[in-house]
């Protein structure tokens, strides 16, 4: 396996003048995000297409797949339409990439775009990449590793384009605060999620639906989803480490989404004596999905990145080839390493 890019602790803490001017000159532009787009990514979207819309801008939502079921009050003026490169679209000024600063993420939607001249301008707040990937405009793209969620990156945009705040702009972006800070559990340190939220809060209509919709949203079938996965769960590791392998065949008997499998791992983070959560889930036949989640002083983004994959400090991930009992034989040393380093550091 080709080792990842390092990252870098590059940090843009105002809009980058290319990319307000493009978003200025460009008349169609294009919205999306990475694979398996979660609330963060999906909700800056909705954001930015009211935003751009209140500027006269013809915008378009483009995913690929359709949002899961607790993401779709964000869509209900804009339902997002699947990338099929073999419809030949006519080409946009600009695409706009929402939560990810690696244009490998968004294929085959990039190379695309590459062929055609579209120019990509990525909006994020994970740690860039140090190593050229073929895509990636520095200039055109805005990182802040400081912020909690890509919607305060993209809050700042839309200041920096001078577009007011409406109802459905502060209530997609409060939207993308609460998901990607879990209500405000991961903030970074910083004050910066509870400025934005008392911003964005007179404004936002029903706060309360939006917290409803993405975290209290259990169905009978979803529970009985829950319950089996749970039921998996392993704590391991004098009680420091859960693990939890989920198989294609436990989603198709009990109509779950994939997305659902984010709360069986946050759950498990959950347990008063775990530090690293590790979920694997089958994708397809011979692809996995690795979720890692951590607490206060356990970093899990380095092991994610190890596996080919990234993200934050406390909320990693990866998608690799081979068999779950292989894939967690190389995970187990990296994850007891680091919460070894965390035992010294901290006890």
């Amino acid at each position: 396996m080709v080792p990842p890019p390092r990252r870098s602790n590059i940090a843009y803490r105002s809009a980058p003048q290319k990319l307000v001017e493009s978003i200025r000159r460009a008349q169609n532009i294009w919205l999306t995000t990475h694979r398996q787009a979660d609330g963060d990514g999906l909700a800056c979207q909705s954001a930015m297409f009211s935003a751009l819309g209140s500027l006269g801008k013809s915008a378009k939502i483009l995913n690929f797949e359709n949002p899961a079921r607790k993401y779709r009050f964000l869509f209900e003026d804009a339902a997002p339409r699947i990338f099929d490169a073999d419809l030949n679209p006519d080409p946009p000024d600009l695409i706009i990439v929402f939560d990810t600063n690696d244009p490998r993420l968004v294929t085959p939607l990039a190379e695309w775009a590459a062929e055609r001249g579209v120019p990509l301008a990525m909006l994020d707040h994970h740690q860039a990449l140090s190593a050229p990937v073929a895509g990636f405009d520095p200039e055109l793209s805005w990182i802040d590793i400081q912020a909690a969620s890509t919607g305060e990156v993209t809050l700042a945009l839309i200041d920096a384009l001078g577009i007011q705040l409406t109802p459905k702009i502060a209530t997609a972006l409060y939207a993308s605060l609460a998901f990607d800070t879990q209500l405000f559990r991961f903030v970074r340190g910083s004050a910066r999620s509870h400025l934005m939220a008392a911003r964005l809060l007179p404004l936002v209509e029903d706060p309360a639906r939006v917290q409803e919709s993405l975290f209290a949203n259990l169905t009978p079938s979803k529970l009985h989803f829950m319950a089996e996965a749970l039921a998996a769960l392993r704590i391991e590791h004098e009680g420091q480490l859960a693990v939890v392998i989920l198989r294609r065949s436990l989603f198709d008997r009990t109509g779950a989404e994939a997305s659902d499998s984010g709360d069986v791992v946050d759950l498990a983070l959950n347990v008063e004596s775990v530090r690293i959560a590790l979920l694997l889930r089958e994708e397809k036949e011979g692809i996995w999905k690795i979720s890692l989640r951590s607490k206060r002083n356990v970093s899990v983004s380095e092991i994610a990145e190890a596996m080919g994959g990234g993200g934050h400090r406390h909320a990693a991930g990866a998608s690799v080839r081979g068999q779950a009992s292989e894939i967690e034989a190389r995970l187990r040393p990296l994850l007891i390493e680091e919460l070894r380093k965390a035992n010294l550091e901290h006890g």
